[in-house]
């Protein structure tokens, strides 16, 4: 999925082409590849409402969707692309699989602004709350079923970036939330064998969406937003592990790699090194 939602994250686009071309499709054990889903390229930002580029992301939003919601594969490996692939990924596939999905959101920022919240207006800062439906003034394509997700079956691990008004909507959601901090103070097998536990407990499938600025960027520098004090691989591959062991990890979702600032592929190597880790 080579979404990105600002012109100035075309290297987030082109991450799906570079992560293929450094081994991702073996070090996950994918048996098909569908392709890129064909979007728009984005060239400037426009301001509409309090969002930018909102048209954009809800046509790309509807091809992602569209793309999935019949796919009949038992497990999906999904490359982004920027987080705001989440939207169409998590509504199609909720449509294909149906039941009751579980989400597993790794990442250093929350994603769970809201237009009145955000204080950028990026889209990519807003999708995790608009995949749990906080955002459904916005007219998203989002399915006959409405959102994809429901914040009881919400698991959030690794966040150390969180805006003000994130940490208020997620303190008062059913979602849990696990920060970096956290982690490594608790230890990360004992949080991923509580998130697990979590998500098995509610849900009949679970999606796991990694957004790789999770980790540390002494570890992993090339993305767009890098913040200090993230995981490590080793605690990145125990969480994920930990959740696949429980049966029901269905999805993997990969973003916001940023292939332009990866000069060599250092980082592209990384990840599929993490995720042979994981499914080895």
């Amino acid at each position: 999925m080579p979404l990105y939602t600002l012109s100035g994250y075309k290297g987030t686009g082109r991450a799906p082409s570079a992560l293929r071309k450094a081994g991702i499709g073996e070090a996950l054990g994918a048996t098909a590849d569908l392709g890129d889903v064909d979007l728009h390229p984005l060239n400037e930002d426009l301001l509409e409402g309090k969002v930018k580029n909102l048209t954009h992301f809800k046509d790309a939003t509807r091809a992602v969707y569209e793309a999935l919601r019949s796919v009949a594969a038992e497990r999906v490996f999904v490359l982004g692309g920027e987080c705001s692939e989440s939207v169409g990924t998590m509504a199609g596939l909720a449509e294909a699989f149906g039941g009751r999905p579980g989400m597993l959101w790794m990442d250093s920022h929350g994603d769970f602004n809201t237009p009145e919240t955000s204080p950028s207006g990026y889209i990519g800062g807003m999708c995790l709350a608009m995949a749990c439906g906080r955002s459904q003034d916005l007219g998203l394509p989002l399915g006959p079923a409405g959102p994809p997700l429901a914040e009881e079956r919400l698991v959030h691990v690794g966040s150390r970036a969180l805006d003000p008004q994130e940490v208020v909507a997620l303190n008062s959601s059913p979602a849990k939330l696990f920060t970096s901090q956290q982690v490594k103070k608790s230890g990360a097998a004992e949080v991923a064998e509580e998130a697990a536990r979590h998500l098995d407990n509610r849900s009949d499938w679970i999606a796991c969406h990694l957004d790789v600025d999770v980790l540390d960027p002494q570890y992993l520098p090339a993305v767009n937003y890098p913040v200090p004090g993230g995981l490590s691989p080793e605690e990145c591959s125990t969480v994920i592990r930990t959740l696949k062991r429980t049966g029901k990890m269905r999805v993997l979702e990969i973003a916001s790699y940023n292939a332009s600032i990866d000069q060599g592929r250092p980082s592209a190597k990384k990840i599929v090194d993490l995720l042979r880790d994981v499914f080895s």
